[in-house]
């Protein structure tokens, strides 16, 4: 071959090459600016989409371009003698569990429902399928503001339960739900949670859920545009949801969600949160765009 059919060679690699870069920065920054290649009519989709659906975006959609990998978790067994002494501890505000004692446990099962439970002092705690807990009778006589606070502290108090964090609150008129959230690393765990119950009675009702992470997959996958994220989620909706009154979307993010599993590990999926005023969570699969039960 002579020198200038291979400069020509070269001339033409590298072209295709420049092109196919080119295309590539388009194509990624097309994803995230909506004035780029058509992106108007999208918005202006997505914008018709959600007044069909009665809803506003009253959140920013977060960047997206992410690289993440699967969660994997295994259950968290503790003995459930010690989940109530730990229990005990931060309910009653001990520096010890002295005033504690195992043999005090009241154990009943209730083999048609799949609860075990245990009582100690006027407290009651139930382990339920896939390892959920519940706790009873707890926060008695407290007003709601009350009980706000005295859920900080116990969240402070109980060791096991120190790695969550508060996520929002629910409050209607005969409800109030206050939900905190596991965290691992930089990312909420949304699968692990503690959720406080107060129905206009003089108690609460705690229950909780956590997880233990055993660390990330190796392998990285890029997480769908938020944007496709909300295309999904809002075909869903318009699916299921008929007649609903008007609400908003106040939360858009990036997380970790699985449902309880009654095996020995697994994996969890990243997750795109979308958070209703009106109470309702939906979990869009970041590597797929199906939503999650």
């Amino acid at each position: 071959m002579d020198l200038s059919r291979a400069k020509w060679v070269l001339i033409v690699a590298f072209l295709g090459l420049n092109i196919f870069l080119l295309y590539q920065i388009i194509i990624e920054e097309g994803m995230d600016n909506p004035v780029l290649f058509g992106r108007k009519e999208e918005v202006s989709r997505l914008e018709t989409a959600l007044q069909q659906a009665n809803l506003s975006l009253d959140t920013s959609l977060p960047r997206g371009g992410i690289s993440v990998a699967y969660l994997v978790v295994m259950p968290w067994q503790p003995d459930a003698e010690d989940v109530a002494a730990m229990l005990w501890q931060g309910l009653e505000n001990e520096e010890d569990d002295n005033d504690f004692s195992p043999d005090n446990l009241v154990i009943k099962d209730d083999p048609e429902n799949n609860i075990r439970s245990w009582r100690f002092g006027s407290y009651e705690l139930r382990l339920c399928k896939e390892g959920t807990f519940q706790l009873q009778h707890a926060f008695k006589g407290l007003e709601p503001e009350q009980k706000e606070e005295a859920a900080e502290e116990f969240m402070k108090r109980v060791s096991f339960l120190q790695d969550f964090v508060y996520d929002y609150i629910i409050a209607e008129q005969d409800k109030t739900v206050l939900y905190y959230r596991q965290d691992y690393g930089d990312f909420p765990l949304y699968a692990g949670y503690v959720q406080f119950y107060s129905n206009g009675e003089p108690d609460s009702k705690v229950h909780f859920y956590r997880l233990e992470p055993l660390g990330f997959g190796e392998q990285q996958r890029e997480v769908i545009p938020p944007s496709t994220a909300l295309w999904r989620f809002l075909e869903a909706y318009l699916e299921t949801e008929q007649d609903v009154l008007p609400t908003a979307i106040v939360e858009f993010s990036l997380g970790y969600y699985g449902e309880e599993y009654d095996a020995e590990r697994w994996e969890i999926p990243p997750v795109w949160r979308i958070r209703l005023l009106n109470g309702e969570v939906f979990y869009i699969n970041a590597f797929t765009g199906y939503l999650e039960n």
